[in-house]
This record gives C-alpha cells, structure tokens and sequence, in this order.
C-alpha cells in the first residue's frame, strides 16, 4: 500500500505538466492567431480530457509501477512493450531536460549563474531521494503553489471579456495543435503505481488535474487577450504580466522547477519498471524509503549531459517521441476495451497520429 493520495494525484498531475509552456505558449497562440485563440483554449480542454482518458483507464488495468508500456506490453506483445517503454523514457528525459534548460534560461534574464541548471537536479535529486513522504508533501506545497501564483497573475492583470474575438474553427484547431505541446504528459503520472494508496487515485487525479490545467492555461490566456497589446514580441507580453516584479519571477521559476521536480520523480520509476519486466538492468529495482534510488541518480545524470542541447531540440524531440508512444497505447486501448472508452481511444489515436504524420511532413518539407 503506498503512501500518496487523491490530491496528490491531482497535484502531481498539474505539477508535471504545467512547466513554463504557460508562459510561451499562451501568448505564442495569442500573436499567431489574435484574440479569436481563446476558443481554441476552450476547445483544448475538452480534446484533453478525450486524450487523457485512455490513460486513467490504462493506469487501473496495471498492477506494477513503470507506466502505460505495461499495458501495452499486455496488449501488444512484449516487443512493441519494450519499444514503447524505452521511448516514454527516453522521452521523459528529453522533457525533464527542456525544462530544466529553461528554468536557466529564465533565472539568467535577471541574474548570471553558470549552469544553474546542474544547481537545479542536484537539489531536486537529494529532496526526491530524503524519500516519498517528503516527495508527498513537496508535491502538494508545488500544487498550491503552481495555482496560486497563477491565479495572482490572472487577478492581479485582470480579465476584460469584451476583448475576445469571434470563433473561427480553423483557428480553433491551430490554437489546439499549439497548445497540445504543454498540455501533454500523462504518461508521467501512470509509472509511480506502487507509490499511492490504489489505482483508481491515479485515473481520478488524472482527469481531474487535466480539467484544472485547462482552466487555468484558458484564465492566463484570457488575461493575455485583455491586455490588447499591439505586439508581434513574446518578451514584451511577458514583461507587461511581470513587470518588475521579483515575486513573480521566483513564482514563475518556481513553477518550471516544480515541473522538474515531478517528472524526476515519476520518470524515477521506468528504469524501475523496465529492470522487473527483464528489458532493462535489474540493478535499478531496488528501491529505499519508497523511492527507487538508483533510476533518480540515473535520471539525473543523463540531464545534465543533455544540457548541452538548447531547449527547443529537447523539447521537439520529447514531442516526437512522447507522441508516437501515446499512439501505441490508445491502439492497445482499443484493442482491449469496450463502449464509450474504445470510441474515445480511437478518437484520440487519429488525433495523435495526424500530429505525427504532420510532424513528420514539416520536418520533410523544411529539410
């Protein structure tokens, strides 16, 4: 029986996948796309809760931590299993590396410390590493934290509804396809099973973080929209919302940390998971204080030597990888169940596979 709840669940939820895509991808849609974008926020939050679901339900057919490649694994064969585990990993630590290269990004606009990043993992590993009661509570100070801070930004800006354009559907999907880059990673939330108290905290806190995530990323895009800014400069936008604010600056790095600081840990689990199903060095199963040690340290060590890539590489290869992963599981998902979740997982399989195919178009035509 572990030791995280309900609201750590949806705390770990939020935490992992509210880093500082918030910042960038809000005002990003908002100058591509006008004050129409708010209608795709709208539309976002639902094609969330579609994509997420598969995973809930994935999450209470495993009785192992690890993650969603288990279910796959049942479902696929152990093969296509073993592929897809090795790409969420791999992917995690690809993102887990994006964020950390932008939290050095946004510490050094004001200050100048060289690789603060590696700064960054080494206090995130040794508060992961004092054990999962620390990392429960730690999780849920994140949680209020990453709402609040938020919140005092949408407040403290404010909200003028009369500012939002007309829907205009194509619009609508572009704002989507945008926004889909910072509202994914459930996969994050599936590998630390053994660490809550049952499974069906994971499925619940899941859907439940993922509708709270909406609200908030559509509350900061609406605050954007109302500043009605005459700007083509992401900075600019940025510098309106925080000003000169230093407890803003700290809330928002606060914030890219604690994305760290989650996906470190649930990413903590993969090679813990791969070392029990015999697809990955069974030296990674031992775990202490409900923490497998050694998959952190290893974890670890693999960011900061990609820390030599800028944000953008890291981030666009997570992407490619976390999407082709996600297809493997709606596919096993709807192999496997029946009703509403088998039309869902196959709604949500189009959609993955239609960004990758996409993905894969640019990349051609731009090469």
């Amino acid at each position: 029986m572990g030791h995280l709840t309900l609201k750590d669940a949806v705390f770990l939820t939020i935490t992992s996948i509210v880093g500082g895509g918030i910042f960038v991808l809000s005002p990003l849609t908002y100058l591509l796309f006008g004050k129409s974008v708010i209608w795709g926020w709208i539309l976002l939050i639902f094609v969330s809760l579609i994509m997420a679901s598969p995973f809930a339900y994935a999450t209470t057919k495993i009785s192992e931590s690890g993650g969603i490649y288990k279910f796959v694994m049942n479902i696929l064969g152990k093969k296509i299993g073993a592929f897809s585990a090795y790409i969420l990993w791999l992917s995690g630590v690809f993102a887990l590396s994006g964020v950390v290269s932008f939290f050095e990004i946004v510490f050094n606009t004001n200050f100048n410390v060289h690789h603060v990043g590696f700064y960054l993992i080494i206090v995130l590993t040794l508060l992961i590493l004092a054990g999962i009661k620390i990392v429960g509570n730690f999780v849920r100070i994140f949680g209020v934290l990453t709402i609040s801070i938020i919140l005092y930004i949408v407040f403290q800006n404010g909200i003028d509804l009369t500012y939002i354009g007309s829907f205009n559907l194509k619009t609508a999907i572009l704002t989507v396809y945008f926004g889909l880059w910072t509202s994914t990673g459930w996969e994050g939330i599936t590998m630390p099973l053994s660490a809550f108290k049952d499974q069906k905290t994971i499925a619940y806190g899941l859907l439940i973080g993922t509708l709270i995530i909406g609200i908030l990323y559509l509350l900061f895009t609406l605050t954007v929209i109302s500043l009605n800014v005459n700007t083509d400069n992401i900075n600019e936008i940025l510098k309106i919302l925080i000003g000169h604010n230093f407890f803003l600056l700290v809330g928002m790095l606060t914030i890219i940390s604690s994305c760290a600081f989650s996906v470190l840990f649930t990413l903590s689990y993969m090679p813990y998971g791969m070392g029990k199903d015999r697809i990955f060095p069974n030296i990674f199963t031992k775990i202490k204080k409900g923490i497998p040690t050694r998959g952190v340290l290893l974890n670890s060590l693999l960011v900061m030597l990609l820390l030599i890539f800028n944000a953008k590489t890291l981030v666009d290869m997570s992407m490619f990888l976390t999407l082709i992963a996600y297809f493997l599981l709606y596919l096993s998902v709807f192999k496997e169940a029946s009703g509403k979740i088998k039309t869902i997982s196959l709604i949500s399989m189009l959609i993955s596979g239609s960004l990758v195919a996409f993905r894969v178009y640019s990349y051609i035509i731009s090469h």
